[in-house]
């Protein structure tokens, strides 16, 4: 009797098939589990992998990361702990930058995002980033960084030109002049994201960030550090789309001159840093989101702009809002 033969049944999914699965998980643990499967799965989750945190710095290296993931196009790393917040951890702890630039300049060709997190960067750092990813560098934040100058922003304003995001909220940054802001004015046109918001650069030219907004069409989010709003008149009629605005203060004493402000019609999500508060009731109306962690604002004050926001879905406060702040909130829920 003939013996009937039978193919071997193959279980494994065909690389066809994976390759278009892969790009439907962006998840950092899904695509760890995937990894783990089988060394297969890991050639080609290695190979397509486009976003990559190190959530802390020390943990790999940065030659490491690129012969681990070499298509990357988004890198987020940490530095210093939550520690050094609180200045329980020295300046001179570590967390540098430098490694993972000169990385990200020699090898990570698809690189369009880069943010570094309680780090410390250099002047050389940001140019050499400005020199060799220029012309393709989209999104650069640096989150509570310290140890750079507006020098090396002044290479970043110059030669990134496709820049579409610059955070640099809560950074300690040596002020030398105000010219970094005057290159970007100058040399971007695709600028949505805009950001120094908490820190100590004063030296700021109403006339670039008014550029700014001519320029750019889709300048959506802009924050700044205090400044006087009533300097920011021609900045504001030129944002039309702007639907994020952060930074400035209102003066008591000038307090009739205010009419003069005209708010940009879409923004919808305000970050108060003074106590003047009725400037604001005229679009309080349209905000769904505010920042009240820097305002001077006690528990009635709180409760009185609440009130006005209907369609409120995000607020940050302090504990200065109280029992009856949160009766009022939870009253519009």
């Amino acid at each position: 009797m003939e013996e009937r033969r039978t193919a071997p049944f193959n279980t494994g999914m065909p690389n066809a098939v994976l390759k278009c699965v892969l790009p439907y998980l962006d998840g950092p643990r899904d695509r760890a589990s995937i990894s783990l499967v089988c060394r297969r799965w890991y050639e080609l989750d290695s190979a397509s992998r486009k976003h990559i945190t190190i959530a802390f710095c020390y943990t790999t290296t940065a030659d490491r990361l690129r012969r681990r993931f070499p298509a990357v196009e988004s890198l987020k790393v940490k530095g210093k702990p939550r520690a050094a917040m609180y200045d329980l951890i020295p300046d001179d702890w570590g967390g540098y930058v430098t490694p993972w630039v000169q990385e990200v300049a020699a090898n990570l060709d698809r690189l369009r995002w880069l943010h570094f997190r309680r780090m410390i960067v250099r002047d050389s750092d940001l140019e050499v980033l400005a020199r060799s990813r220029g012309g393709v560098l989209q999104a650069l934040k640096l989150d509570k960084c310290s140890g750079f100058s507006t020098d090396g922003l002044f290479h970043i304003g110059s030669m990134c030109r496709e820049l579409r995001t610059l955070c640099l909220e809560e950074s300690s940054i040596v002020e030398l002049d105000g010219q970094w802001l005057h290159e970007i004015a100058m040399n971007n046109s695709v600028l949505e994201t805009l950001n120094f918001y908490r820190t100590d650069l004063v030296q700021v030219s109403f006339e670039d960030l008014e550029r700014i907004a001519r320029n750019c069409c889709n300048l959506t989010s802009v924050k700044i550090s205090n400044c006087e709003i009533l300097d920011l008149v021609g900045f504001f009629r030129a944002a039309a789309v702007l639907e994020e605005f952060c930074g400035g203060s209102f003066n008591n004493e000038q307090s009739d001159r205010y009419n003069a402000v005209t708010f940009p019609p879409r923004l919808c999500r305000l970050g108060l840093g003074s106590h003047r508060m009725p400037s604001v009731f005229p679009f309080a109306s349209l905000l769904n989101k505010l920042d009240l962690l820097y305002a001077l604002l006690d528990t009635e004050d709180h409760c009185l702009l609440i009130q006005r926001c209907p369609n409120l879905e995000i607020l940050e406060t302090r504990t200065v809002i109280g029992d009856r702040g949160l009766e009022v909130l939870a009253q519009k829920l």
